[in-house]
C-alpha cells in the first residue's frame, strides 16, 4: 500500500479479504444452521476430518481479520493524509 493518499491493494491485501470474506460467511451459516438444528459449519464439513488443517483455517481466518484492522487503519490514514492541504499533520 502506497503513503501519498493513493491506495493500491497487494496479494495479501486481496487473499486477506477473500479469508475474512470466507469465515463472515460461514459464522453467518453456523448462526442460521442454528436456528434448525443443522450444521451448517462449511470449514467443519470440509476439513472436519483433519482437524488439525480445520484448525490451520481457523487460524488463518483470524490472522486475516487482524491484517484487515490493520489495513482499515491504513486507509482511514490514507485519506487523512490526502485530505490534509500540506501533508500529514502532526498531533
Amino acid at each position: 500500500m502506497q503513503s501519498d493518499g493513493s491506495i493500491r491493494a497487494s496479494m495479501l491485501d486481496w487473499v486477506s479479504l477473500t479469508l475474512v470474506i470466507v469465515g463472515a460467511i460461514n459464522w453467518g451459516l453456523v448462526g442460521l444452521g442454528g436456528f434448525v438444528d443443522a450444521n451448517w459449519n462449511l470449514v467443519n464439513l470440509i476439513f472436519g476430518s483433519i482437524p488439525t488443517l480445520e484448525s490451520i483455517v481457523y487460524v488463518l481466518v483470524g490472522l486475516a481479520g487482524l491484517y484487515e484492522l490493520y489495513f482499515a487503519y491504513q486507509l482511514y490514514d490514507a485519506r487523512t493524509v490526502s485530505r490534509s492541504p500540506g501533508g500529514r499533520t502532526t498531533e
